[in-house]
């Protein structure tokens, strides 16, 4: 038996390292490629970042076109989160409380220092209330993930 175990165990070594090869690429590129939009989200200068707003919602008040703005930070941080959850979890969504608390670490903290990018950006400044949507983006995604995830595996145990 031991043999049989070890022939197997020959057999599929050589594809779990094909796959392990190609998924840090597939789990983390997305990750890092959002915390790169945000990062050139975040360089644009503060006129043309209205602008573009602007443009894009078709609204010109500045009120409402910082009310867009708020709900983009907390979207952005949201799917960052996603996105890191999915990488811990190889794809799974089944985070566990330790992998949840670190996508939601993660995402905080470069909330965090995106913001204190935003002090070199011209006509831009970090803001504590932009830090507070960013951070609550991340715990609005990795709290309904960590929900979603526990009560499938409750429901699956039924």
């Amino acid at each position: 038996m031991k043999r049989t175990k070890g022939r197997k165990d020959e057999r599929t070594k050589g594809r779990k390292n094909a796959l392990s090869s190609s998924l840090p690429l597939t789990l983390w590129g997305p990750p890092l490629l959002w915390m790169s939009l945000i990062f050139l989200g975040s360089s644009l200068t503060g006129g043309h970042a209205d602008d573009l707003t602007r443009q894009a919602s078709g609204v010109n008040e500045p009120i409402q076109i910082q009310r867009i703005k708020d709900v983009v930070h907390i979207t952005e941080y949201g799917i960052l989160t996603l996105l890191l959850i999915r990488a811990f979890t190889g794809r799974s969504y089944r985070p566990s409380l330790k992998q949840t608390w670190l996508a939601f670490i993660i995402a905080s903290l470069y909330g965090v220092s995106d913001e204190l990018h935003q002090y070199y950006v011209p006509s831009r400044y970090p803001g504590l209330d932009d830090i507070i949507r960013n951070i609550l983006g991340a715990a609005l995604a990795a709290g309904l993930m960590y929900i979603i995830a526990h009560y499938r595996k409750r429901s699956q145990h039924l």
